[in-house]
């Protein structure tokens, strides 16, 4: 679940750090050495993540030393705000490198082009993107940096935008969370390549993605952003054994929890978010579980084997809530059922997103194949809502659709930022294009 954009870049004019030399400018070789172990940092965040990551396997891959690493970069955390600022600046020159968008053919093709230039980036720094959240969660200055190139971001792609018909209020909230939902419809996209690589080419995605970011911009334009199912039928994908044993178990706690005789597993379980968020996968410990909890070891080992299965329950807690809102898309999509739906998705995601990331840590192999069946789940489920519409791949759109949910519901949304979403909804995927303006607000509820 990385954000859209990455931190601005601190790194763009490397110096060693004292007192590894009297100079501090570096030369070629120097830059060499430094972007070695730069790639090398790259293969061990793909392969461990951020926190199981360290600087002896990052020195390892490197063949180099711990100290030489130093000299370049004060920490791991450095070390990825240098690799994140590599990304931020090849995003914002893809962005400079913007067409005028347009309600056209033209404007059509600027969007694929940009979209394009996106996923070569992404591909080739997906381990940043990936570990982004991880990162963040202790380094506020990659988030600062990361807020401010997204804004900066988002106003140059509003700069290329050519009139809409859609109101300011709706317009300015909706392309931030476009291009968040383009960034993650990439990362879908990558992960079900993975299992059905056939099914999902980056040209199929991204063609798919250009066209929905064109409607929701322009609306219905049959002979510019509507094309028939370009590739083969998309398969359903099903959860392995393994996985599926997790979701059962957790559905046999939360149950037995309920139970009067039981508080001490409803303990371990009303903390597990917080204790697992706050020290994150590598760092969960038994003694922080039960000393939250306000139970005995011995309480916890009656239910959990490990602190391993404890975080892999706890993290598919997380998925399950999610899972719930997904599965209920509404059966009439109007615009106050919309608008409902999406209130209630901000409303679980935002609060279960820290532990969905968690997920994304924790379960490791075996069930790492597993993550592409979970988002193929939601992908049928969101392709329900468009199978009623008669233009388009709605199997396709269905990912693409659950992308955009995604993105809009990983951080708590003002009332203004649900209508956009649900504008969004209506002009991008039902193909719908109602001219009202009037905000539907639920009862209670203000903008924020």
């Amino acid at each position: 679940m990385a954000r859209a954009e990455l931190s601005a870049d601190p790194g763009a004019h490397p110096v060693r750090r004292a007192p590894f030399a009297d100079n501090p400018a570096v030369g070629a070789r120097g830059l060499r050495t430094q972007q070695r172990i730069l790639d090398a940092a790259l293969k061990v965040f793909a392969e461990q993540g951020y926190d199981r990551a360290t600087l002896d396997r990052i020195a390892q891959v490197a063949g180099c030393s711990r100290v030489s690493i130093y000299q370049y970069f004060s920490g791991k955390d450095d070390v990825f705000r240098q690799l994140a600022g590599q990304v931020a600046r090849q995003l914002r020159s893809s962005m400079e490198a913007l067409d005028p968008l347009t309600p056209d053919g033209a404007g059509l093709a600027a969007l694929r082009a940009w979209i394009t230039r996106y996923a070569a980036i992404r591909s080739r720094y997906e381990p940043v993107f990936r570990a982004f959240d991880a990162a963040a969660a202790t380094d506020e200055v990659l988030v600062g940096g990361a807020v401010s190139t997204s804004e900066r971001n988002a106003e140059f792609f509003q700069a290329r935008l050519s009139p809409t018909g859609l109101p300011a209020r709706l317009l300015e909230p909706m392309v931030p969370m476009l291009m968040a939902g383009v960034n993650r419809a990439l990362d879908l996209g990558s992960s079900l390549r993975a299992a059905e690589p056939d099914v999902y080419p980056g040209e199929r995605v991204e063609q798919g993605l250009a066209a929905v970011v064109h409607r929701t911009l322009f609306g219905l334009l049959p002979a510019v952003n509507v094309a028939a199912a370009d590739g083969p039928p998309i398969p359903s994908l099903r959860l392995g054994p393994e996985l599926v044993a997790i979701f059962d178990q957790v559905g046999v706690l939360e149950a037995e929890a309920q139970r009067a005789d039981r508080r001490a597993l409803a303990q371990l379980l009303d903390v597990g978010d917080d204790v697992v968020v706050r020290r994150g996968y590598e760092g969960a410990r038994v003694e922080d579980v039960v000393a939250a909890a306000g139970v005995s070891r011995g309480a916890f080992y009656r239910y959990f084997d490990n602190i391993e299965s404890f975080v892999r329950v706890i993290a598919v807690r997380g998925v399950r809530a999610v899972s719930e809102v997904v599965a209920e898309p509404p059966d009439v999509a109007d615009r106050a059922s919309l608008r409902r739906w999406l209130r209630r998705y901000d409303e679980v995601h935002s609060a279960k997103g820290p532990m969905i990331r968690v997920w994304v840590e924790a379960v490791g192999e075996p069930f790492r194949g597993d993550h592409a069946a979970v988002f193929d789940w939601g992908r049928r489920r969101m392709a329900r809502l468009l199978a009623g519409r008669s233009f388009g791949d709605a199997d396709l759109d269905g990912l693409l659709l659950l992308a955009m949910v995604e993105a809009f519901g990983s951080e708590p949304r003002s009332a203004a930022e649900v209508d956009a979403a649900v504008r969004m909804v209506e002009r991008g995927f039902l193909g719908s294009d109602p001219t009202s303006n009037v905000t539907v607000t639920e009862p209670g509820e203000k903008n924020r």
